[in-house]
């Protein structure tokens, strides 16, 4: 009969046999040992499909052909031993490298293991291949990263709706009351003024039919003709103010110098123009966007600035046309034309107005202000049109 202790090695010896065959046949994960030193001393069919190496290509070798070069420089490998050695274990994900070059995303223990004396003599290695998980959490949070950024960029795009739906209410509250003022203040010139001067016409036709109006009929005429006259300029100061005929019939040009002289006589500014002496016709909506730049830029250098000279430089450059009404008045307060009411202060909505004109022609307004003046300069691309070439020479001359 054998004896128990016999029995206890033969069973020791059938489990050691037993434990090798599952650990070589397990493919999920690569499991082998290595020496004190690091080097590997066993391989299973696991090691074999997730590293790419066979046994007989490793067995003896170093664990470090397992990881980048840049973990071998910084001595990666040495530091993971002495930590398993001192704590008794060693756990982390990493990068790993296969036999072919490739890498994939390793969930990494390495376990000290000691005899019964304490005695160091050797490391168990298990790594599992975690790559397909790897770039699936990353793409989550890829997604997730970029859902977050949407989401910040929508509630950003509706706060600006939300911004700019109260800049457009109060702009548009504004020029309804603007436009009220303008009804009421045509309405009084039209019956302070004109409505005056035909009431004085027609007491002189009245007064043609009296007795003493016959006498004196050659120079009741000539009266009757001087009040048609100021009703004609009348009339025709505020249809020009309305839409200026000359612009559409002879262009900017014309319409500004005679726009100019007029604002010269009634404010007694003193107005520098400059223009390139080949300047030609612009498109319709780009002329009358820019002459109404400048009404409201001469309007604010004489309500607002208080300077007694404003310079007007109108040329092509780079294929747009640029229009600049300078002053050396007493600045202006910042404009943002992206906010709505901050320039709706001081300046009213001539200022928001202008930009909106010059905007839609796909150009721009800045304003330039210190204690020396205010600049504003409208800036508009000119689109060929059948041909046509609309620059100009930057040749300029005073008028």
């Amino acid at each position: 009969m054998s004896s128990v202790a016999d029995l206890r090695n033969e069973n020791a010896s059938f489990g050691d046999e037993r434990f090798r065959l599952l650990v070589e046949a397990i493919r999920d994960y690569a499991i082998f040992m290595l020496n004190p030193e690091g080097r590997i001393l066993s391989w299973n069919t696991g090691a074999e499909r997730i590293k790419g190496y066979r046994a007989d290509e490793v067995i003896g070798k170093h664990f470090s052909i397992f990881y980048p070069e840049e973990d071998i420089r910084r001595g990666k490998t040495e530091m993971e031993l002495e930590i398993a050695k001192r704590e008794g274990h060693f756990e982390e994900q990493g990068w790993r490298v296969r036999k072919d070059g490739s890498q994939f995303w390793a969930d990494v223990v390495i376990t000290a293991l000691r005899d019964e004396s304490g005695r160091l003599y050797g490391f168990g290695k298990v790594t599992r291949d975690l790559t397909k998980r790897k770039l699936t959490e990353d793409m989550l949070r890829l997604s997730m990263e970029q859902l977050e950024e949407e989401n910040k960029c929508r509630i950003e795009a509706e706060r600006s709706a939300r911004e700019a739906e109260v800049s457009v209410r109060e702009l548009s509250q504004r020029l309804l009351q603007l436009q009220d003022e303008e009804r009421r203040r045509l309405g009084r010139e039209l019956h302070d003024s004109v409505g005056q001067l035909l009431v004085g016409a027609k007491m002189a036709l009245g007064a043609l039919a009296s007795e003493k109006g016959r006498q004196n009929w050659e120079q009741q005429l000539a009266d009757y003709g001087a009040l048609l006259d100021l009703v004609m300029r009348e009339v025709r100061t505020m249809s020009y103010l309305l839409y200026p005929p000359m612009l559409e019939e002879m262009g900017l040009r014309t319409a500004v110098e005679s726009y100019l002289d007029g604002v010269r006589q009634r404010s007694r500014i003193q107005i520098d123009f400059q223009i390139a002496k080949d300047f030609g016709r612009l498109p319709r909506e780009t002329e009358l966007a820019l002459f109404r730049v400048l009404q409201e830029g001469l309007t604010n250098v004489h309500r607002h600035s208080g300077s007694p000279t404003a310079q007007i430089r109108l040329r092509m450059e780079n294929g747009e046309a640029v229009l600049e009404v300078q002053d050396q008045g007493k600045g202006a307060p910042a404009v943002d034309f992206k906010l709505g009411t901050d320039c709706i202060g001081a300046l009213g909505v001539g200022i928001r107005g202008m930009n909106e004109r010059v905007r839609q022609l796909g150009g721009k307004l800045e304003v330039f202000s210190s204690a020396r003046g205010t600049t504003v300069r409208a800036t508009v691309p000119l689109q060929t049109s059948a041909g046509k070439d609309w620059n100009a020479s930057a040749a300029v001359s005073g008028v």
